[in-house]
C-alpha cells in the first residue's frame, strides 16, 4: 500500500502544482489554453507515435485487451442508458445533468493514466495504455456525442459529423500512424524518431499541470448525490468491470494492471468542453471532474495495491 501511494505522489503533486499556479495567476488564462493545445495537438500525439512505433506487440495480448476495454466501456454505457429513467429520478437529474453523469462515469483522463502506468511499468506500460487510447477514445467519442444529442435533442448525430470528429482527433490519428509504422515495419530515420521522443517526454508533466489548472477547487466542497454517484461509478464501478472482463478473457499480469488503472482514473477534462458545446450541464460536469480528481488520490492507491505485481 505504501509503495502504491509513493508511486502516485509525483502525479498528484504535479496536478496540485497546476492548481496552485492557476490560483495565484502566475500563468495567464490564455497561456493555459496555449499549453493545453501544445500538449493535445503536438506533444501527446508525438508520445503515442513514438511509443507504438517501438512496441513489440508480439508480447502483448492485443486482441483480448482491446476487447476487454471496449466491453467495459459498452457495459457501463449500457447500464447508464437503460437505467436513465430511475437513476434520473433517484439523483434528481434533468436531461442535461444526466448527460454529465454519463460522461463522468465513462470517459477517462489519459494524462493521469499514462503518468501512472509510465511510473509503474515504464514504456511497456505506456504501450499497453496506448491500446486503450486506440480502442476507447474513438468508442467514447461516438457514444458520448450520440448520447448527448439523442438525450438532449431526441436527434441522432450525423454520421459524417461523427466521422469528422474521429479523423480530426490528433490522438486517434497518432494511434493510426504508430500502429501502421509498427505493423508495416516502416523504417523511421533515427533523429526523426528521437525528436518525437523528446516531444513526447514533455507530455505528462505539462498534461498533469493542465489537469490541475482545470480544477475548480471550490466545487470539491459540494459533492451532492449526482457527483457522488458519478465518482463511485467511475472510480469503483469501471475498474471492477474492467477487471472482470480482463479475467474472463484471460488477460493477466501487467496488461491487466494497466487496463484496470486506465479504468480507475478520473474522468477526462474534455468532458466539460463537450458538455458546454452540446448543451449539457457544464457546471455539474466541472464539479464532477474536480471531485473525481480529488477522490482518485484516495481510491487509486487502493486499486493499485490490489493489482498483480507481475
Amino acid at each position: 500500500m505504501l509503495t502504491a501511494v509513493e508511486n502516485l505522489i509525483p502525479v498528484f503533486a504535479i496536478i496540485a502544482l497546476g492548481a496552485v499556479l492557476k490560483r495565484i495567476g502566475l500563468i495567464a488564462e490564455e497561456q493555459w489554453r496555449g499549453v493545453e493545445n501544445l500538449v493535445y495537438y503536438i506533444c501527446f500525439p508525438a508520445l503515442i507515435v513514438y511509443t507504438l512505433t517501438r512496441t513489440d506487440f508480439s508480447t502483448v495480448p492485443v486482441f483480448a485487451l482491446a476487447v476487454a476495454m471496449a466491453a467495459t466501456v459498452l457495459a457501463m454505457s449500457a447500464i447508464l442508458y437503460f437505467a436513465r429513467a430511475p437513476l434520473s429520478r433517484l439523483l434528481g437529474a434533468d436531461r442535461a445533468a444526466y448527460t454529465s453523469i454519463f460522461q463522468g462515469a465513462t470517459r477517462w483522463n489519459t494524462y493521469v493514466a499514462l503518468a501512472i502506468v509510465g511510473s509503474l511499468y515504464g514504456n511497456h506500460g505506456i504501450s499497453l495504455a496506448a491500446i486503450g487510447i486506440a480502442v476507447m477514445i474513438p468508442l467514447l467519442n461516438v457514444l458520448c456525442v450520440t448520447f448527448l444529442l439523442v438525450h438532449l435533442r431526441d436527434k441522432p448525430p450525423e454520421p459524417r459529423a461523427i466521422a469528422r470528429g474521429l479523423y480530426t482527433n490528433p490522438l486517434i490519428v497518432a494511434c493510426a500512424i504508430g500502429i501502421a509504422i509498427n505493423a508495416l515495419a516502416i523504417p523511421v530515420y533515427g533523429p526523426v524518431l528521437e525528436t518525437g521522443g523528446i516531444l513526447g517526454r514533455a507530455t505528462l508533466g505539462l498534461g498533469l499541470l493542465c489537469v490541475g489548472a482545470g480544477l475548480r477547487l471550490e466545487d470539491g466542497l459540494h459533492i451532492g448525490p449526482r457527483a457522488g454517484f458519478t465518482a463511485a461509478a467511475r472510480l469503483i464501478g469501471m475498474p471492477a468491470l474492467m477487471a472482470a472482463f480482463c479475467l474472463a478473457l484471460g488477460v493477466g499480469g501487467t496488461a491487466l494492471a494497466v487496463a484496470v488503472i486506465c479504468a480507475a482514473v478520473p474522468t477526462a477534462s474534455f468532458s466539460y468542453v463537450l458538455a458546454r458545446k452540446l448543451g449539457g450541464d457544464a457546471t455539474l460536469m466541472a464539479r464532477i471532474i474536480t471531485i473525481q480528481t480529488i477522490a482518485a488520490a484516495l481510491t487509486l492507491p487502493l486499486v493499485i495495491a490490489l493489482l498483480p505485481t507481475g
